[in-house]
């Protein structure tokens, strides 16, 4: 059985790899490059769950995880699909990097990880309340039945043993149709 935290870490991994796909693409094309399309998407969107799936993997300190590593994760995810968008897409043209640029990319690789980091506690603590909540407004206490008990008259016919034999088990003795 997983526990809210568990599933936090799953939780913080489908981000890490969702938003620095989103960014890396979106970086791109703001950059100057085309729209990824072709085997360039599923290169990025392979980079980008490979990282995911390693940042799910930091350790939580105390109640969150290590900020530091989800910005490495985050950056690195970047650095990585763009190598890969530069690679697979077919990029023309020289490969400008500015100090604004890579400033920017380390303020989004901070924002994501500061907001990355507050959504998973938030998951912990909504899932921590809601099975509170489970336990103290459901109510478990067993189901009264009631059943009301009345004597049923059962009426059975008496057998009549002298006529058992005089039911309607023949043909009848005069039919319309003649025969």
């Amino acid at each position: 059985m997983s526990s809210p935290a568990t599933r936090a870490k799953l939780l913080r991994g489908v981000l890490v790899g969702g938003c620095s796909a989103l960014l890396t693409a979106f970086a791109h094309t703001v950059g100057g490059g085309d729209l990824p399309a072709g085997a360039a998407v599923p290169t990025l969107l392979l980079v980008c769950a490979t990282v995911g799936a390693f940042a799910s993997r930091v350790p939580r300190i105390g109640r969150h995880a290590d900020v530091a590593a989800l910005v490495a994760a985050l950056g690195g995810a970047q650095l990585l699909g763009h190598v890969a968008l530069i690679v697979d897409g077919g990029h023309h043209g020289a490969v400008n990097t500015s100090g604004s640029m890579l400033a920017a990319h380390a303020g989004a690789a901070i924002v994501l990880a500061v907001l990355i980091n507050f959504s998973e506690w938030l998951y912990v603590l909504a899932s921590s309340v809601s099975t509170w909540l489970r336990l103290v407004v459901v109510d478990r206490s067993p189901a009264r039945v009631t059943q009301a008990w009345q004597p049923v008259d059962v009426g059975v016919p008496p057998v009549r043993w002298w006529r058992s034999g005089l039911g309607m088990r023949a043909p009848p003795a005069w039919s319309p149709l003649g025969a």
